[in-house]
């Protein structure tokens, strides 16, 4: 990689060094990576690992979620309360039939 005159971002950013995606710059460098995935339909989520021991989660915070904001792919408010109610998922009391081993109709 140093004889093809690859930077240490550069490293990062093609995820050489694990085999996740990682982007490297600026709030709009990880929005645009984001917003890629998302409208390629490759994705319906994102588990970040911001840098925990500098300013990592702030920035994310502060300069990614609102440029994911400015762009309509974050949304500004959730429309239910739970987790459940935004993910559209209904009511459940009891072991869900489909994984346990009660028949249904036994119930």
């Amino acid at each position: 990689m140093a004889r093809e005159g690859w930077s240490p971002r550069d490293v990062l950013a093609h995820g050489v060094i694990d085999y996740h995606p990682v982007t490297v710059g600026p709030a709009e460098v990880h929005a645009d990576h984001m917003q890629e995935w998302l409208e390629a339909d490759a994705v319906d989520g994102f588990w970040i690992s911001p840098d925990i021991y500098e300013d990592g989660v702030d920035a994310f915070v502060d300069e990614v979620v609102p440029e994911l904001r400015r762009r309509g792919i974050f949304p500004e408010q959730y429309p239910g309360a739970t987790l459940r109610e935004n993910l559209g998922v209904p009511e459940q009391y009891g072991p869900d039939p489909r994984v346990s081993d009660t028949n249904p109709e036994d119930l």
